[in-house]
Formats: structure tokens, C-alpha cells, sequence
């Protein structure tokens, strides 16, 4: 889910490019909005800039980088900071260096289909339609990206949190995709539930079709034209079907450079990388303890098994910043050294699948084994993190 997007690191970057007027207003700006609006801080942080790639989509003029900054900070969202998600990316697909070099956007450039598809879950495009309201610097009809239409972008997701505070339903029906993946029916993305109470075997039955569905994409069993709805997967439709959307309107919408089916591919694994990854945040889900030496069950018992979900938790109630804490690269770094299997370990079994392009039927007692769920899962709730 949206990540943490911290007032410090503004302030640094601003020194750090040589501070100036007009750097140090946009800064006091920030903090000045902070004081006023609601933090809003889901899963691990992704980088502001994002790839080389993903700036190219961006139109000519558009902010990027320490303006980007500023100007999601002004609208209240506290969402990238520093590049943990694609640090841990980077080293699932084999990156040894140094946090600077494998949290680097563009360490390898062969895979930037796939980081595309890590920041897909959190800044996926819509399609802004007149029903969703009317916010200053959205174009009804447009496709909307963070790095395309990003005050639009900014407003609708801090929209989308407030709605959520008031308990409305953030569906199909309702939300565009943005505020259904962060606040909506759709934050299995996340690996969280999407309301409190809800029972641990929804979360995962949702998150293992999201997981089914990417990994045939992936590997090229479900077509780019495919309709999402009309798949084999089971509880696709109850997601995806009032939408009609194809599997390109899904992931390339408004970016044509991505229709290919390969290119397609890398970004569903991607997604799919994204979701495991956020499994292992503890704002999202309260694990077991791994037990040493103990494998995945039955046709994955080869691998080293995570520990099992005691509970998805929901954001709808957490405090934003409890939530934080947990996924800065301070925590990420205590959790790679607390023991295998980490969330680099378990991205990189997946990554060799992928390069052999591994059936479905093959990967999903894997895939199985990383939600497994404890005899005890409670229902989704808050966890430590709650508001006081």
C-alpha cells in the first residue's frame, strides 16, 4: 500500500541540491501541511523519482523527483521516501552491492518492466471519469499516473483516504482503481484485508487469485487482450467484473509501450513480487516465527518455509505513523538479518521460476507456503499498530 513519505528526507534532499529560496519554501510548505492534514502511509517505500523508464511516460513539464515531493507533501500524502521496495526487488533478481547500488531504480536495466510492475501496485493508472467527483487538475476521460497527472493524482487518493474514514464502501461501483488498491476492496494487493473483521481465509483466497492471475499472465497463459473478468481464475470476476477491462487496459493503460506480451509479463511478476514483499511488513501482517530448518509442505518441500499468518491486518484503523515504522529501510534491513527465509530469499524462488517460465500448477504450493496460514489466524484487525 501507499508508503511512507517522511519530512526529514525532504529537507535533506533540498540541502543536499543546494538549498535556495525557493527549495526551502516548497519545504516549510510540506511541513506546514503535515500540521494540517492527515499522514497517509501504507507498505514499504518506493523511491519518488522511479525508473528512467517511468520518467520517459511522464509529459514534458511535468514535476518529478524534489518537486514531486513537494507537491504530494501539499496534498497531504506521505507516500515515497526511499527505495525499499526496488532494493528488495533488485535483490531478488540477483543484486549483491550495496544498498546504494541494489535500491538503485535503474540498477539493472533489463528489468524495468519488472520494477514498473513492483510500482504498479501502488500507482496503478485509471482512466479519471466524471462520476468519481470533480478535483482540481483532473481531466475527465485522461489516463492518471503519479508522474503524469500528478495533482490530480494526489487529490484523489487523499479523497480516497477520507472517504475510507467515513466507512464508505470503495468498490467497482464507487472508487477508481488508485483508492480501491490503497483503501478499497482491493488492498490484498497489499497483503492486508480490506476491513476489519474480515476472516484470514478471504484475504488469502483473494491474494492467491491476484497471485494465480499474474503468474499466467507472466507466463504468457492468459493473453494481453484477454478480458480480466472472463478468466479461469476463481474470484476474478468478483473483483473485475463490472469493469470489462482487458489485461493491457489493466496494467499498460495509457502507455502503450508496455502492450507487448513479454513486456506485459515482467510487469504482472512484478505486481505479483510487490504483494509478497508487502507480506513481510508488519504493519500488514503479523507472521509466526520461522522455525529453522522447517520447509514448505508437500510439492514445495524443497524451499524454506516463511512463518505462518497469524493475522492480515487492515489499515482502516491503524495510525499512520505506527504504520511507518515498519516500513522504512531500517526495518527492512532488521528483517533481512533476523533469519531465512526474508522477503529477498522468497522473491528469489520466485524469480527462478519465472525465468523458466514455470507452470502455474508448479509454483502454486510455493506460493501457498508464503501465505500459509497459522491453525489460530485471527480476523483481519488493526494489530499493534491501531489509533490510540
Amino acid at each position: 500500500m501507499p508508503s511512507t513519505f517522511h519530512t526529514a528526507n525532504v529537507l535533506q534532499r533540498k540541502s543536499q541540491m543546494g538549498g535556495g529560496k525557493m527549495h526551502w519554501t516548497a519545504a516549510s510548505v510540506a511541513i506546514a501541511a503535515f500540521l494540517v492534514m492527515p499522514n497517509i502511509s501504507l507498505a514499504f517505500e518506493l523511491s519518488p523519482d522511479g525508473t528512467s523508464f517511468e520518467k520517459k511516460l511522464a509529459k514534458k513539464g511535468q514535476p518529478t523527483g524534489d518537486r514531486l515531493l513537494s507537491l504530494i507533501a501539499n496534498l497531504g500524502v506521505r507516500k515515497f521516501g526511499s527505495p525499499v521496495h526496488e532494493e528488495i526487488a533488485n535483490r531478488s533478481l540477483d543484486c549483491d552491492g550495496d544498498a546504494d547500488i541494489c535500491a538503485d531504480p535503474d540498477w539493472d536495466p533489463a528489468q524495468a518492466y519488472v520494477l514498473a510492475g513492483v510500482r504498479w501496485n501502488d500507482d496503478p493508472p485509471f482512466r479519471f471519469e466524471s462520476s468519481f467527483g470533480k478535483y482540481r487538475g483532473c481531466k475527465t476521460g485522461d489516463t492518471v499516473r503519479l508522474v503524469v497527472q500528478p495533482e490530480c493524482w494526489g487529490r484523489v487518493f487523499f479523497d480516497g483516504k477520507k472517504r475510507a474514514a467515513r466507512g464508505e464502501a470503495l468498490n467497482a461501483k464507487t472508487a477508481p482503481l488508485l483508492v480501491r488498491s490503497h483503501f478499497g476492496d482491493m488492498q490484498f494487493l497489499h497483503a492486508m484485508g480490506s476491513v476489519d473483521g474480515e476472516p484470514p481465509d478471504i484475504t488469502y483466497g483473494r491474494i492467491m487469485m491476484w497471485a494465480e492471475f499474474t503468474w499466467k499472465v507472466a507466463t504468457k497463459k492468459i493473453a494481453p487482450d484477454g478480458i480480466v473478468a472472463n478468466q479461469d481464475v476463481v474470484g476474478i470476476r468478483d473483483v473485475f467484473g463490472l469493469n470489462g477491462w482487458s489485461v493491457q487496459d489493466l496494467f499498460a493503460l495509457g502507455n502503450p509501450n508496455i502492450r507487448k506480451p513479454s513486456y506485459l509479463g515482467a510487469v504482472a511478476f512484478g505486481s505479483l513480487l510487490h504483494t509478497v514483499q508487502d507480506s513481510f511488513s508488519r504493519a500488514h501482517v503479523e507472521r509466526e516465527q520461522v522455525t529453522k530448518g522447517a520447509k514448505c509442505p508437500s510439492a514445495a518441500g524443497e524451499y524454506a518455509a516463511p512463518g505462518r499468518i497469524r493475522e492480515f491486518h487492515a489499515y482502516g484503523h491503524q495510525d499512520s505513523d505506527k504504520h511507518s515504522t515498519a516500513d522504512v529501510r531500517d526495518a527492512f534491513s532488521v528483517h533481512w538479518s533476523s533469519g531465512a527465509p526474508s522477503a529477498v530469499d522468497v522473491g528469489r524462488v520466485l524469480a527462478q521460476f519465472y525465468d523458466r517460465q514455470a507452470e502455474w500448477s508448479e509454483v502454486q504450493p510455493y506460493v501457498e507456503c508464503i501465505f500459509r496460514l497459522a491453525p489460530n489466524a485471527t480476523t483481519a484487525s488493526p494489530g499493534d499498530y491501531a489509533l490510540d
